[in-house]
């Protein structure tokens, strides 16, 4: 911040500078840069920095200067990002361009270059595919306008700095550094440098309310205990280790050996591991050694035995073996390791910054940096920095999504198993792919790029594992898989398939022989094709939910994965069964815990595999004493195998044998099928869907037709996500019609319709929210039901002094995106876009950047629409408008584009290529959907509440009277005091509406009167007048009208596998950051607002919150990597816990800041020790009920609520009390973790 004092120190010129950065918005957005950039400087300041010779400068400000200019200075912000060049000296200030020109180098070099950079948005490099003629130099061309660019070329203001700093530092600031203008009073926009959205940040800081520190009654019992209870849980050897590493690294310097020099690190995981506590290096060895003796070995024992060939490959080593592990312990520290070593006769020092210990096989400890490593040597050590951290590598579960269902036998040929001999070239071959040229080595991992064509010799390490990857492919080629997978994975007889179950049980004997003589590799091949065999056709209506509960568990996929890795990796490869066991860990945290986004990092892989077990990858049989550089490049040669192991082969395998799919009653959640299941399910799914959906079927005149075209429609493929009673449709745009043209022309084609149907819903928002009757009641999420719910609530309480009977309707369209008629959708939206109107839109594609208040940083792509008429074309402006309407604040924005002509008859286009020309290829056969909105699409949302906004309009004009209607998209939900008007509506809805397409589902539909009168309702669920109205996720009081959340959807699921965890160095750090994020988003105004709910019910959903809470926060500690426990530091998840009430009542506060005289005696009861005895109480709870693990936090959890209990009055404790009793939350103890 020396902006701030540097600016105040001089003299009057700089008064709007330090205007800029004194007010609140813009110290903010500083802290934000400042972050992000090595330096944030003023243009003033920047140019007084630079050393010129003989001292002499041209002011960037001078005596006369329009207060114009003095404002468009003061208002630019100069970021030089990390690691950038300084400006090469001497430094000149002469100009010898205009400003246009300037700009036009600048974007010529940086498309050259092809770098990104805001200055050159919209600007690429002329090929013979250009048919642009807007060009902006013979060799860039624009492709779109930037409004940004074109200023900074033609503006005056611009011109005239050019004049006072010169072409140089002009081109320096465009090119190399990023450039910020400050709008008043709290935002800014990126005009040139790399875009901020892509530099890779740390958050700033955590959550941590100053005004509760002294109140939160944990935080301060960790402050008075926290050595205790460090003490206390640990055991005494791990213990005195911690307290004795400090007295030895006072020594540790003097002495000839590895030694360790800490520090603090900035961003730890306050999680201590015995293996990361170690100080000295301990190398194992078969004779037992001290430390100390490495320095006393005679130097030709010490002499590193390479090989010339492998030298060559493999001269040194970097850090990207073991990555930072610097969030492992609190005491993780920078450490620098000096030793001597007598081969050169010098003293060497390697200085580590920003590293931390990290052990791999728990034995072995070494120093490692974030990034590439800085050698400080006197002696003349080859030395090779590193571009790959191990914990950078990431192995993710979601590429085995959505597999093909072609392969019947396993895996495909192209499979690098299958498609190699087992010779010793064909091993040889594997050895190439594996260590040589997989992903690793492209990264710089190992050594230097190899050329294809060009057959080197193999060094001789890699030599001799030939004969051992040989035993590996033979070893895939004799393996029955599909025996073993019918073992662990059987396919369960349905009803329809019973007639099968005798012909099993009768072979048996047979099957389980043959599973044993593993020999006999063509009988078993007859076996596995007949296996195979699909299912005989047999009435949808008879096998569809049977089949769809036929999916293999995670243990069972576990089981078959771990049966093949057993048959298919040589012991000797292992090395150990130690080493074995960690992989199959790894295998089983990777299938159970990982949801749909889940990964693995290679650090994970490769935390306490012991190297020195895998003989295979030494040069030489004599072990006596191993280099740190030998070691180091062991250990990189077997983190190579590892990652092709998982990546490579058990990806594949799941791929090969199953169809993994997510699901829609479960978030992230990841099933998976038998291919066999797969296949008759979408069988079964393909037919209903024809019989749903009115599709004709394509001739192949049409079909050819079609393909003369223009415009060469696209064509959507089907895949089904299963639900609970069904599977629902999605189509996606996939290729165009035909295949006369390459893949690469199809995708352009693909994202170009993309653009424009993302066009066409901008503007439709932009419509309907000019005009909100046009969507009718439809509710966009818990925000909209928000704001009609407790405006309803209000304008009751305010006509009526007492509560009366309220009747509820809640009912569901049946089939909606389907059956809505093409000709009404054409009629709704010529109303919204009307084509004689020709009315152009501008829309507006820019980024957000802004910290939340848990400090970190936010960014959102954002699309703003205006009609021609209100365009602002300058950022300045808009950015000014946006600030006026409260829509932005504290918050750096970067334009990436702005579209000045999308007509409506464009846009109208777009709209019929969608609906009447949509394509779906079902197998080998094309269909043209007749009817309804393609499910899938971005549009088919606000479609579907366009129709039936429409539809409301013109049938229930009136009927909202005294009571509130919202939809959901096709979840209708009316409340009304009038019993009548209920029943009205509910009659209309129950006789279908055709023109719209509209019919709802007798067996969805829930009311709480009876409807004995009303026709074709026989079926309709009839709740008691007082109860708990359930609909779209949310408990309604039919009597009070408060509002519950309806926790029921986690019966029977688990919470690990509907949150993303991340598996880093620093997950403590993410995973506190994680849960104070997700309690933010739990505590909706609607659950929380006391003019909306009593007390008594803010309190349940207060306590229901926490203990939903308490549940991630289990889910989280049992993902923690690298082995971590709740006892090794208890303080630190005492802390996590401690900042939930925090968080949770700031929220509250902010909620509520509207309640009235009559409220606050309400609102004073739910005070800050309430909330807190809420919170400790869920975490009890929940914790109890893992004893063993939560042992040291549930004492000061218990002692914590003891002493709240005394603070509070009887009165408050009686309602705690009562709102948590057990028989008001069955519902979470359904839930599976």
């Amino acid at each position: 911040m020396g902006l701030i004092y540097q600016c105040a120190q001089r003299g009057p010129q700089y008064a709007p500078v330090l205007a800029m950065t004194l007010c609140t918005g813009g110290a903010e957005l500083l802290s934000i840069l400042h972050s992000l950039y090595g330096q944030v400087l003023g243009i003033v300041e920047y140019i007084d920095s630079l050393h010129v010779p003989g001292g002499i400068k041209v002011p960037v400000l001078q005596e006369g200067d329009p207060e114009k200019f003095k404002s468009f200075v003061a208002e630019l912000m100069l970021c030089i990002p990390r690691g950038t060049k300084s400006l090469p000296s001497p430094v000149s200030f002469l100009q010898l361009s205009t400003q246009r020109e300037v700009v036009a180098r600048v974007i010529q070099r940086i498309c050259e270059k092809k770098r990104k950079n805001v200055l050159a948005f919209g600007y690429g490099l002329v090929d013979e595919n250009s048919s642009l003629n807007i060009r902006l130099t013979p060799n860039i061309c624009s492709y779109f306008p930037n409004s940004t660019t074109t200023t900074i070329s033609t503006s005056i203001l611009w011109e005239t700095l050019l004049t006072r700093v010169g072409d140089d530092v002009m081109m320096y600031w465009l090119e190399q550094c990023s450039v910020f203008v400050f709008v008043p009073p709290s935002c800014c926009y990126q005009i040139s440098g790399q875009p901020i959205y892509t530099l890779p940040y740390d958050s700033m800081c955590s959550f941590r309310s100053q005004s509760f520190m002294h109140s939160n009654v944990l935080l301060q019992y960790i402050k008075r205990n926290a050595f205790f209870l460090r003490k206390k849980y640990l055991k005494p050897k791990k213990w005195w280790k911690t307290v004795l590493n400090s007295k030895v690294e006072k020594h540790s310097k003097t002495s000839q050996m590895l030694t360790w020099q800490n520090k603090k690190s900035t961003s730890a995981l306050p999680i201590c591991s015995e293996s990361s506590m170690k100080v000295t290096t301990k190398i194992h060895s078969k004779r037992k050694m001290c430390t100390t003796d490495i320095c006393d070995i005679p130097t030709k024992k010490r002499r590193v035995n390479l090989d010339k060939d492998d030298k060559m490959d493999h001269v040194s080593f970097t850090s990207a073996c073991l990555s930072s592990f610097s969030n492992v312990c609190p005491e993780a520290k920078v450490q620098a390791t000096e030793f001597i070593t007598s081969r050169y006769g010098k003293k060497t020092k390697i200085q580590c910054p920003k590293s931390t210990s990290y052990s791999v096989d728990g034995e072995f400890n070494v120093t490692l940096q974030n990034n590439a490593n800085t050698f400080i040597t006197n002696a003349s050590v080859p030395t090779i920095q590193s571009k790959t951290s191990f914990s950078n590598i990431f192995i993710e579960i979601g590429r085995t999504l959505y597999s093909s269902i072609s392969f019947k036998k396993g895996f495909s040929e192209s499979f690098i198993l299958n498609s190699l001999d087992c010779t010793p070239s064909g091993s040889q071959k594997l050895v190439e792919t594996i260590f040589l040229n997989n992903f690793l080595t492209e990264q710089n991992f190992d050594q230097p790029k190899r050329d294809e064509n060009f057959r080197s010799k193999l060094p001789k390490r890699y030599w001799r594992m030939r004969k051992y990857f040989q035993e590996l492919i033979q070893n895939h080629k004799n393996f029955p898989y599909l025996v073993y997978l019918n073992k662990h994975c059987p396919v369960r007889p349905s009803m329809a398939c019973s007639h099968k179950l005798a012909l099993q049980k009768k072979n048996k004997c047979k099957m389980d022989k043959s599973i044993c003589d593993l020999s006999n590799t063509s009988v078993m091949k007859n076996k596995i094709v007949n296996d195979e065999k699909p299912l005989k056709h047999v009435p949808a209506e008879a096998t569809f939910l049977p089949l769809l509960k036929q999916h293999s568990s995670s243990w069972q996929v576990y089981m078959f994965v771990r049966e093949c890795l057993n048959s298919l990796v040589p012991d000797f490869i292992w090395g150990s069964s130690h080493n074995k066991c960690r992989f199959l860990r790894n295998v089983k945290s990777f299938l159970f815990f990982s949801g749909k986004f889940g990964k693995v990092s290679l650090l994970e892989l490769m935390w306490k595999m012991k190297v020195e077990d895998c003989s295979w990858i030494r040069l030489r049989k004599s072990d006596h004493f191993v280099p740190a550089s030998e070691h180091l490049l062991r250990e990189r040669i077997l983190a190579k195998f590892i990652f092709w192991l998982m990546d490579t082969y058990v990806i594949q395998l799941l791929k090969s044998f199953f169809f993994v799919t997510e699901t829609m009653f479960q978030k992230n959640r990841l099933l998976f099928y038998r291919k066999r299941i797969w296949k008759k399910l979408q069988n079964l799914g393909l037919r209903k869907h024809l019989e749903k959906v009115k599709l004709r079927p394509l001739s192949c005149d049409e079909l050819e037709k079609m393909q003369q075209w223009k415009n060469i429609p696209l064509v959507s493929r089907l895949r089904f996500i299963p639900k609970t009673n069904g599977l629902r449709p999605i189509s996606r745009v996939s290729s165009t019609l035909g295949s006369q043209q390459s893949k690469e022309n199809q995708e352009k084609k693909i994202q170009h319709f993309t653009s424009r149907v993302r066009n066409l819903f901008s503007v439709l928002n932009y419509e309907w929210n000019r005009n909100c009757s046009l969507i009718g009641s439809s509710v966009f999420g818990m925000d909209d039901i928000y704001k009609q719910w407790k405006k309803f609530v209000l304008d009751f309480e305010k006509s009526r002094a007492e509560k009366g009977k309220f009747y509820f309707v809640k009912t569901d369209v049946k089939g909606a995106y389907d059956t809505i008629p093409h000709s009404k959708l054409d009629e709704v939206i010529l109303k919204v876009i009307n084509p004689n109107a020709n009315e152009v839109y501008c829309i507006r594609r820019y980024a957000s950047v802004s910290v939340d208040s848990t400090g970190r940083i936010i960014k959102s792509f954002k699309r703003h629409v205006s009609a021609l008429a209100d365009v602002l074309p300058n950022m300045k402006q808009f950015v000014s408008k946006q600030q006026e309407k409260n829509l932005t604040r504290n918050t750096i924005l970067v334009e990436q584009s702005l579209l000045l002509n999308e007509s409506s008859v464009k846009l109208l286009a777009v709209f019929q290529q969608m609906i009447r020309s949509h394509i779906l290829r079902i197998e080998d056969r094309y269909y043209m959907q007749c009817c309804g909105i393609p499910q899938g699409s971005m549009l088919s949302t606000i479609l579907c509440s366009l129709c039936y906004g429409d539809m409301e309009n013109k049938l229930f004009g009136g009927i909202q009277q005294n009571g509130v209607l919202m939809r959901l998209i096709d979840d209708f939900l009316f409340v009304t005091p009038h019993l009548n008007q209920a029943k009205t509506f509910l009659r209309t809805l129950a006789e279908g509406i055709p023109q719209y397409g509209c019919s709802i589902s007798p067996q969805k539909t829930v009311v709480n009167f009876p409807v004995d009168d009303i026709p074709a309702c026989s079926e309709v669920e009839q709740l008691p007048v007082h109860c708990l109205f359930r609909w779209c996720g949310l408990l309604l009081d039919t009597q009070t009208l408060d509002v519950y959340y309806d926790y029921s959807s986690y019966a029977c699921t688990s919470i690990r596998s509907s949150m993303t965890f991340c598996h880093s160095s620093a997950a403590g750090k993410n995973m506190k950051q994680k849960l104070l994020r997700v309690l933010k988003l739990k505590c909706h105004s609607l659950f929380l607002d006391l003019q909306v709910n009593s007390l008594r019910t803010v309190f349940i959903n207060t306590y229901k919150i926490f203990l939903l809470q308490a549940y991630r926060f289990h889910a989280c500690v049992v993902q923690l990597p690298f082995g971590q426990r709740v006892m090794n530091n208890p303080p630190f998840f005492l802390t996590v816990i401690s900042d939930m009430a925090p968080c949770f009542y700031t929220t509250f506060k902010s909620k509520n800041k509207d309640v009235t005289r009559g409220y606050k005696d309400v609102s004073c009861q739910f005070n800050f020790e309430a909330v807190q005895w809420l919170s400790y109480q869920a975490f009890l709870t929940k914790l109890r009920n893992h004893k063993i693990l939560y042992k040291c936090l549930i004492g000061p959890l218990h002692n914590c609520k003891m002493q709240l209990s005394r603070r509070l009055s009887q009165y408050t404790i009686d309602l705690l009390k009562a709102v948590t009793d057990s028989s008001l939350h069955k519902d979470f103890s359904c839930i599976m973790d």
